[in-house]
């Protein structure tokens, strides 16, 4: 039988995700064992407990030595467990290992992409719904793709020969406080041409009013939005942030398996309705942010493809 070793990293205010996250996993898998590596860096016993009641799989807490994250300048958007996954290989003894955000859901089983061959990358993973515009920033090479960090399938024997996690701190932490300092742009800048990408439906990031997709394929991200395999929550506008989440179209993956937890609502229809009502908050937040937005080509770009599906 086959065991597939996920990983998931978070602190106290998301174990509620990462418990739906986990939840989704168990509620989809056929005849594979799954073992989950907690990453922990202070979590509460009340979130272990929490934890512990996901039936049908074994639990690890793997701790890690904060103390050498001191210098970090951590913020709201990007606390220090960002960091934590680029030290995975050092953490979980495994040669490979399966790393998920706690932000999103799986709605089929993992065993396919798990038996999915690394060959001699770094990793496997989908190209960012941003890519283009990152890999750019970033200062990539020119048709360079920019993965998303949200699902990894890390070939941690790779990362230890080439000392990927000192290499990876040490960057981190010299750019600190600034976007070239967090995991993703520093992961993705170390491992260039050493990457596998796969389909987009193994980590879907779409909503139309905060993610413009540059990917080539149009088709691929269409068919990927109509059958995804795992949807990414990505940005502000999650699912369980009354005001927001009516602007999320697959808001109704989340609390479908939201509510297969011990965090289950009692009614997911008021807050649903209630969502729509406060929708003005959603709306309040992108003015704030974007203020000139009906003059950005991108948000109107992403509309129009938004009403093409």
């Amino acid at each position: 039988m086959e065991t597939i070793h996920a990983a998931i990293t978070h602190n106290d205010n998301y174990t509620e995700y990462c418990v739906t996250t986990m939840t989704s996993i168990v509620a989809n898998k056929t005849d594979e064992n799954i073992v989950f590596h907690i990453i922990d860096g202070g979590l509460s016993e009340a979130s272990k407990q929490k934890i512990l009641k996901v039936p049908d799989c074994e639990v690890v807490f793997d701790k890690v030595n904060t103390d050498m994250f001191k210098q970090y300048k951590q913020a709201d958007y990007y606390p220090v467990t960002i960091l934590f996954t680029m030290i995975l290989p050092d953490i979980v003894n495994v040669d490979k290992l399966l790393y998920l955000d706690c932000d999103l859901v799986v709605n089929s089983s993992l065993k396919e992409l798990w038996q999915m061959d690394i060959e001699d990358n770094y990793l496997i993973a989908v190209e960012d719904a941003n890519g283009v515009k990152y890999a750019k920033k970033f200062g990539l090479k020119k048709g360079s793709k920019f993965f998303n960090t949200g699902m990894m399938l890390i070939n941690c024997k790779k990362w230890r020969e080439n000392n990927i996690p000192q290499r990876a701190i040490e960057i981190a932490l010299e750019k600190t406080g600034s976007a070239w300092g967090y995991d993703q742009t520093v992961l993705n800048q170390l491992f260039e041409g050493n990457v596998k990408y796969v389909d987009l439906k193994w980590n879907l990031q779409y909503c139309p009013i905060n993610v413009y997709p540059t990917y080539d394929s149009k088709d691929e991200y269409r068919n990927a939005i109509k059958s995804a395999n795992i949807v990414h929550f990505v940005g502000d506008y999650k699912p369980w942030k009354q005001g927001f989440s009516c602007f999320s179209p697959k808001n109704k993956d989340f609390f479908k398996y939201h509510a297969m937890t011990s965090y289950r609502w009692k009614n997911y229809k008021s807050w649903l309705f209630w969502d729509k009502i406060l929708s003005y908050r959603g709306i309040f937040a992108y003015v704030k942010r974007y203020p000139l937005f009906l003059f950005r080509k991108n948000f109107w770009c992403s509309i129009f493809y938004f009403l093409s599906l």
